[in-house]
């Protein structure tokens, strides 16, 4: 089978699709590259300032699954994990050993938590990293993906799994804001518009900056998560 060089997907799948060359080329043109070194990545999300803020290194997968109407994957938390348990995240984790990298991260989380195997993934670039509230210093891992017959779910990790469309992502308009309050200390947080289950925090702010980033706008970063 030959496949689309722009996308990886087979020619004769009838369920993929290609995308347009000039969107390909915004979305790659709004990405850091894949050698960028982790350390290079400007930092937004939570920031409590002060020398002892370590968070740990932690990457997630951002998955733009092929199909009629492309969309992004997305999961939802175990009720058994003991941070946040049932919110929405991407595929992706903390990093298991020194010197594994961003990328090597995100797809050993994917495959675990989902199921999704390597050779249907198509790693185009990295966004900005995230501080959450809960440690983690996040690569988000952009990356293009020819959907498998089936997900395997880690149900110890993962209760469902579902897609928002891609082009409800790339819309500003999407998004709305919030003010919390979290150690005496006001954050702006975003969250999508009519979406259940319920997309916001560092999956939200790392989605808006990707739908930033396409449509070629600096726009206001967010504290989250």
């Amino acid at each position: 089978m030959e496949s689309d060089p722009a996308f990886g997907v087979p020619e004769d799948n009838p369920g993929s699709v290609r995308f347009d060359k000039g969107f390909l080329a915004r979305l790659t043109d709004g990405l850091h590259s894949l050698d960028t070194p982790p350390s290079s990545l400007p930092v937004f999300g939570y920031q409590p300032g002060g020398d002892d803020w370590q968070p740990r290194p932690a990457a997630v997968l951002v998955p733009i699954i092929a199909g009629h109407e492309p969309g992004i994957l997305l999961t939802v938390r175990s009720q058994e994990l003991p941070h946040h348990a049932g919110q929405v995240a991407f595929p992706g984790g903390g990093r298991s050993f020194p010197g594994e990298s961003p990328v090597q991260t995100a797809l050993r989380e994917a495959r675990e938590e989902v199921g999704l195997d390597g050779g249907r993934i198509q790693v185009i670039g990295l966004l900005d990293r995230f501080d959450t509230i809960s440690a983690f210093r996040v690569v988000p891992v952009v990356a293009l993906v020819q959907p498998p017959k089936e997900y395997r779910l880690d149900p110890s990790e993962v209760s469902e799994i579902f897609t928002v469309p891609f082009a409800r992502i790339m819309d500003a308009d999407s998004y709305q804001e919030h003010q919390v309050e979290f150690q005496g200390r006001s954050h702006s947080v975003l969250s999508l518009r009519e979406c259940h289950p319920l997309v916001w925090g560092a999956t939200a702010a790392i989605l808006h900056l990707l739908c930033q980033r396409v449509n070629g706008a600096a726009g206001q970063r967010h504290d989250s998560d």
